[in-house]
């Protein structure tokens, strides 16, 4: 019987360490985790405020089967960055040609840079031979063109890249629309690296779908679905998930242990419960079909007044 890896997916402002810790804690553990994006920066050293989410210190329990991730155009300064993990024991290192935000693609980052054949063949032909660690990469099938991918895969090809991970939609789709799975089909078949697929992996249906139509892929890298529905994972690997009024308590549990996490390394409590928000965003429409619940928690400003919320719909642990 074929061995699944799964991957988390970097989720800017969502999964970092304290989500990382806490998620693993209550629910299942993933093979790796791809940490959230560090911009590379210019200079001679990486402090260590710049890698804070990345320190050893800050993940003890999964420092193995976390990959960081650079975002960046600038071979020096990912040079840099590489380096200081390299020397932090990290095991590899990926480069990000996925993100769809405006702001990060309009300067030739993320999926920006994937129209740009010649940036990308020079960035990789200055790097690669200077790398300690191995290099993935992580990427989406173009910007406004699906064929980008098609462009570069030749020269991915030519050089020694651990893995690649495709999320098979457009930078300009950002999120939205449809995943492209015959795009997928034809850059897996293109690719001598081992390739992660990613995208759109909801529920334990669509993951047997892909599994069926790529009986030769064994690497998924999960994000928003695991905010949806938690219990995804174990749901994946066919472990078997207590339903009902004590699965939601788990869920409970998790939100209570997360909030306290973030409140004992303490941002702004505005930023605290935008990050809660965050998740509920995703969370809401899994628990609660009318949508009642979503709307409360987006309309809340105070971390008092979300936990009242919370109390007075999960309050079947209490």
């Amino acid at each position: 019987m074929k061995t699944h890896k799964f991957y988390l997916a970097p989720l800017r402002g969502i999964t970092d360490r304290v989500f990382r810790d806490t998620y693993e804690k209550h629910f299942g553990r993933f093979d790796y985790m791809l940490a959230p994006f560090v911009s590379t920066i210019r200079g001679n050293r990486v402090r260590d405020y710049h890698i804070e989410d990345l320190l050893p210190a800050n993940n003890e329990s999964c420092r193995k089967r976390l990959i960081p991730q650079i975002i960046g155009n600038d071979s020096e300064g990912f040079l840099l960055l590489s380096r200081k993990f390299a020397d932090l024991g990290f095991e590899c290192v990926n480069w990000n040609l996925g993100c769809p935000a405006p702001l990060i693609t309009r300067k030739k980052r993320g999926s920006g840079l994937l129209p740009h054949k010649d940036i990308i063949e020079q960035f990789l032909e200055d790097v690669i031979p200077k790398l300690t660690i191995p290099l993935s990469i992580k990427t989406r099938l173009g910007l406004d063109n699906k064929d980008d991918l098609g462009v570069l895969m030749p020269i991915f090809n030519n050089y020694p890249l651990k893995e690649i991970i495709i999320h098979p939609r457009t930078g300009s789709q950002l999120y939205g629309g449809t995943v492209d799975i015959d795009k997928f089909e034809t850059f897996l078949h293109k690719s001598v690296h081992t390739v992660v697929y990613n995208g759109d992996i909801r529920t334990a249906i669509d993951f047997k779908y892909l599994t069926d139509r790529f009986p030769n892929v064994d690497r998924w890298m999960i994000g928003r679905g695991i905010i949806m529905n938690p219990y995804l994972l174990d749901e994946l690997k066919g472990e078997a998930i207590t339903s009902g009024d004590k699965n939601i308590c788990g869920i409970r549990n998790f939100l209570d242990d997360l909030l306290q996490a973030c409140q004992s390394d303490p941002p702004h409590p505005g930023r605290i419960l935008g990050r809660m928000k965050g998740i509920w965003e995703y969370l809401a429409p899994n628990l609660d079909e009318t949508g009642e619940l979503g709307k409360k928690i987006m309309r809340c400003e105070t971390l008092a007044a979300y936990q009242e919320i919370i109390d007075g719909t999960l309050n079947i642990c209490g």
